[in-house]
């Protein structure tokens, strides 16, 4: 059955047909996807129900945070989980079996998130809004365990041709099934939902994470290189060499710093969204389906071309979310009123959904076939420390738009996304030379 099953979502006539992994890995790889798939699955949904940008965002204002608590979630949700990673590599390293690490970081970000539902309960205002960030603080340091373990993972369990593949299918399964939280938004007449409501769905959120570990403790993984786990420290320091060394490397984390401003520009999408609705939560319900639906249409597509291009697929994505920035910096100058507004933004945001997707996709892809197995969870730790560099700084961003606006800023994102397209295509193709 579970060969069947690889077979139709992979395309695999042969269940065993394998690249870049060991003859043993190989015997189980049908069933190491299906686990894979089904962990991500969890996962994936309970970021759509605790997202920062939207969730804990119309959370926080309902509960009267302070403004400056509520501008803390998206870089603390994004660097939070990047800036450890040498660290957290060199520990990984020590060990053969690497899957308690991806469980035990998913244990703790669904504890952090079923804390923030009773934050929600008995909380309000500065210390609702502060205890918040402090469990966000939590589980952004706990994905970030994960997030390293699990492209290791991926690399020793899944063949070179079809990581791109179950990347993308769990993001459209993910994203079909949190689709209908969004509708429930929309289609819900209050204008203000109550508290417990929100409660209810990190409690959902959290508990999901838990399933999530549990069920990549049953994952089937072989022995792995534990070359260079002794000092973790100094292994951090000793992986910056890489992006001297690895002239491929250097060059796709410049083009990952470049596109990242896309997901940077999504919170202001909601802020323009926001206020050009009324803050209806209609408004909230429509950006979580153009969002899920984004991620879902396009998950498998983008994914079977990552297996195809990854290179190509980064400057796709990339040179789209350009121009879906300059399109709508030029469109929400007008005022079109709350109902047309309500919908040109889901429009919008749908459309920067699908090349968010497709960078996402892409540049876990490319980066996994660039390296090996003795180097990888390395690469993977250097890469996301420089990108939580990166996200920090991005926070001035914050003070920017307070000068020149959302528009302005979204559309400064926008030249930054087309430059990163622009990078992404002089890369070679991942796995092959100059």
């Amino acid at each position: 059955m579970e060969e069947k099953l690889y077979e139709l979502v992979s395309g695999d006539e042969d269940a065993r047909l394998c690249k870049d992994i060991t003859e043993e890995a190989c015997d189980v790889v049908p069933r190491n996807f299906g686990k894979q798939v089904i962990s991500s699955v969890c996962s994936k949904i309970g970021d759509q129900l605790s997202k920062p940008g939207l969730i804990l965002t119309w959370l926080l204002t309902a509960l009267g945070a302070p403004s400056a608590a509520i501008g803390l979630l998206v870089p603390i949700r994004e660097a939070g989980s990047l800036l450890p990673q040498m660290m957290v590599g060199g520990i990984i390293r020590r060990y053969s079996i690497r899957k308690g690490f991806w469980v035990t970081g998913a244990l703790l970000q669904g504890a952090a998130v079923i804390a923030m539902g009773f934050v929600a309960l008995h909380m309000d205002g500065a210390a609702a809004g502060w205890s918040i960030v402090g469990l966000l603080t939590l589980f952004s340091l706990s994905r970030g365990i994960s997030s390293i373990a699990s492209k290791d993972l991926l690399g020793k369990t899944i063949p070179k041709t079809r990581r791109g593949r179950l990347s993308g299918l769990a993001s459209s399964i993910s994203g079909w099934l949190a689709l209908g939280v969004g509708v429930f938004f929309v289609i819900n007449p209050a204008k203000d939902l109550p508290v417990a409501w929100f409660a209810a769905l990190l409690f959902f959120a959290g508990g999901l994470w838990i399933i999530a570990a549990f069920v990549m403790s049953t994952l089937i993984e072989k022995p792995g290189a534990t070359s260079g786990g002794a000092n973790a420290l100094k292994e951090a320091l000793a992986s910056l060499h890489f992006l001297k060394d690895d002239r491929i490397f250097l060059r796709f984390c410049i083009a990952r710093a470049l596109l990242a401003s896309t997901v940077l520009s999504m919170p202001f999408y909601v802020v323009l969204a926001h206020g050009a609705t009324g803050g209806r939560v209609a408004s909230l319900g429509l950006l979580m389906i153009a969002g899920s639906l984004a991620t879902a249409l396009s998950g498998v597509t983008w994914g079977k071309l990552s297996d195809s291009s990854s290179r190509l697929t980064l400057a796709i994505a990339g040179l789209a979310a350009g121009l879906i920035g300059c399109l709508t910096a030029a469109l929400t100058g007008i005022d079109w009123g709350q109902t047309a507004s309500l919908w040109l933004f889901g429009a919008l945001f749908f459309l920067i959904g699908l090349a968010h997707t497709g960078i996402r996709v892409g540049r876990k892809t490319y980066l996994v076939d660039h390296a090996d197995s003795d180097n990888r969870a390395r690469l993977v730790a250097v890469s996301n420390t420089l990108m939580g560099i990166v996200l920090l700084a991005s926070g001035s961003f914050g003070l920017l738009a307070s000068a020149i606006g959302e528009r302005l800023v979204i559309l400064v994102f926008a030249l930054l996304g087309i430059a990163g397209a622009v990078m992404a295509f002089t890369l070679p193709e991942a796995g092959e030379g100059e």
